[in-house]
């Protein structure tokens, strides 16, 4: 099978790239011709060593593609039939959503970086041999910066003319943010049901909940231009379409999504359907780092743990970093009292609103303090 094949590929490049002598890693340097990067939006926050400069949290993948994609559709229909699900039409859009899953990471891949409207090009380190292979996760000043959001790409060598290309997002230290959940929040998911996920997953088009685009409009405004930081718990290879789902129907901005670099089809339907405390949990320090003194409404839904996660932050950050709660009631979901009061036991009442239809938010002043 094409999956237990790039599995093979990637634990054997792994050891031949550990087998490599140090003191000749200079092959691996550049994105070759027959290497592709993905650069993923990326925040841009004061640093706090010269507040007149940005820093940008960068995170970049170096791969190759060294298994058919047809070999991977082929695995991918065997094991969405194996739940009695009939592909039909979805032929297409299964091939288009699956194109990073057939990719293996390239450890040692130099990417500098260049934004329009940055005084400093960023020289990213090396990309990841273990565990993220391929992966590279940096925070680096890129100096003083206008107002965004600001164009940046790959710097290739030429004569590559490729373009790999992505957006910085850079927000002052104050003001207000948005941390939204994806799935059941803004995308219909559905990740309560296995079958239901994997249609939503490789079979259709993303579609939103209704109403929540014209929420998330809205708050762009009465919130005057907030960050917007997407976060969820589904693998890195979703990004391209879940990047461009959110681009057309919600605010742009960074999406933050877990590694999965060692690819098996199980292991992508675990990260979806999974509930990853642990991973949105060390996410929501990271950008509590990124913008101290900033206020966040977090928003997200009751499928998994999000209650609890937001109402872990609010109280390990306070009130000032999580002003408010937002947390979309699904159907079929624990929606019991029980469990509302224990994820927001210590969280006051005004702090955070259990919500079915998004209607009901539209109006709410939060910048006044209200939730």
């Amino acid at each position: 099978m094409a999956f237990k094949k790039v599995l093979l590929l990637s634990v054997v490049f792994a050891h031949q790239a550990l087998s490599t002598p140090i003191l000749e890693p200079r092959i691996f340097q550049t994105i070759s011709t027959r290497d592709t990067a993905i650069l993923f939006d990326a925040p841009a926050f004061q640093d706090p060593k010269n507040p007149n400069n940005y820093v940008a949290s960068f995170r970049a993948f170096a791969f190759k593609n060294l298994v058919d994609i047809s070999d991977v559709v082929d695995d991918l229909v065997d094991f969405i039939e194996g739940f009695g699900i009939n592909i039909g039409n979805s032929l297409n859009i299964l091939e288009n959503h699956a194109q990073l899953f057939g990719a293996i990471g390239l450890p040692f891949k130099e990417i500098p970086v260049r934004i329009d409207g940055c005084s400093i090009q960023a020289e990213l380190d090396e990309t990841e041999l273990l565990p993220n292979l391929g992966m590279l996760e940096q925070d680096l000043s890129v100096g003083t910066c206008k107002t965004g959001p600001l164009n940046a790409q790959v710097v290739l060598e030429s004569p590559d003319t490729r373009k790999f290309q992505a957006v910085v997002f850079p927000s002052p230290p104050t003001g207000f943010g948005i941390i939204s959940d994806i799935d059941d929040t803004i995308k219909i998911s559905n990740v309560l049901d296995t079958v239901a996920t994997i249609k939503s997953t490789f079979l259709e088009e993303p579609r939103f909940v209704p109403g929540m685009p014209d929420l998330y409009k809205s708050l762009k405004t009465s919130l005057q231009s907030p960050q917007f930081i997407y976060l969820s718990g589904s693998p890195f290879q979703l990004y391209p379409t879940l990047r461009q789902f959110i681009n057309t129907n919600y605010q742009p901005g960074p999406i933050l999504l877990q590694n999965l670099t060692f690819v098996n089809i199980p292991g992508v339907l675990n990260f979806i359907q999974g509930t990853p405390f642990d991973f949105k949990s060390e996410r929501i320090n990271t950008i509590h780092g990124w913008y101290p003194a900033k206020k966040f409404l977090s928003i997200g839904d009751s499928t998994q743990s999000d209650p609890e996660i937001y109402a872990a932050a609010f109280k390990r950050f306070g009130g000032n970093f999580i002003q408010c709660i937002w947390i979309r009631k699904v159907d079929g979901a624990a929606n019991s009292n029980e469990r509302f009061a224990a994820a927001f036991a210590g969280v006051p009442a005004n702090k955070f609103r259990i919500f079915t239809d998004p209607a009901e938010l539209m109006g709410i002043n939060v910048a006044a303090g209200e939730c």
